[in-house]
């Protein structure tokens, strides 16, 4: 008989334990709120307590029955175990069984610049730069050797795209709320004259070679010269060049007509 009130003790010990652990588990639970989501807040058996609510820009939500509260950041689970607690805190309801749902999303960022399908993007969670590039249909065919930036507010961070898709760069960045990320134009040659397909080139590895460019460029026409007539315009200055000499970013390739 005298180990009843033991065991009475150890089972309401027991209890407390595991009302707590279901607590957090509930709190935790859910997904992150950022600002801009618009979130529907319901209270079981108790519809003039259900409101929908915008996260404002400083993170915060506002009810009018508990007030302003802080949202972004927070997972839903974790926002509704506090409207409970306010419920029962200001004695309106005393067992509150309170949801939290988002209804549209507030996360948008921007993918510009040197993709297939540029433009403002709505997500329903932090994503990385790769992902965000395969969002905007990928890189355009020129674009492998670039440059992506993204500007964060005042911030600007600054990698290779060829290092990113490959997980060398970048992995641990994900865009948040209002990032826009900007593909630079990728590295480009130009060349003119006697081809075949005379225009611009992406400069897709190092050392291409003027015989290279002109074999992007569909090869020589009939009359053109790839020994004297060759030149190279490099920063405004143009000047005799070897087919063999390597190009860079911006070079154009001049191919004249031959003497005969």
């Amino acid at each position: 008989m005298k180990s009843r009130p033991l065991l009475l003790v150890l089972t309401i010990l027991l209890a407390l334990v595991c009302g707590a652990d279901v607590a957090r588990a509930a709190e935790s639970g859910g997904r992150t709120l950022t600002t801009n989501d618009v979130v529907q807040v319901g209270v079981l058996g108790q519809p003039d307590f259900s409101a929908s609510a915008r996260v404002e820009p400083d993170g915060t939500l506002a009810l009018s029955y508990v007030g302003r509260l802080r949202a972004a950041g927070r997972t839903t689970g974790a926002l509704a175990a506090q409207i409970a607690a306010l419920l029962r805190d200001k004695g309106l309801v005393k067992a509150a069984q309170v949801s939290v749902e988002v209804q549209s999303f507030g996360l948008q960022v921007s993918v510009l610049g040197e993709v297939r399908e540029p433009g403002a993007f709505t997500l329903d969670r932090p994503i990385t730069l790769a992902q965000a590039l395969a969002r905007a249909g990928g890189l355009q065919e020129d674009a492998a050797e670039s440059t992506l930036v993204v500007h964060r507010g005042s911030r600007v961070l600054r990698f290779s795209a060829r290092a990113v898709l490959e997980g060398r760069e970048g992995a641990k960045i994900l865009l948040a709320n209002n990032d826009t990320l900007f593909v630079e134009q990728g590295r480009i040659i130009y060349v003119t004259g006697y081809v075949n397909k005379p225009g611009q080139f992406a400069l897709n590895r190092p050392g291409l070679t003027i015989r290279q460019a002109i074999a992007l460029a569909g090869g020589l026409t009939p009359l053109g010269s790839d020994g004297w007539g060759l030149k190279l315009r490099r920063a405004g200055v143009e000047y005799a060049a070897d087919i063999d000499q390597p190009v860079e970013a911006d070079d154009t390739v001049i191919v004249n007509e031959r003497l005969f």
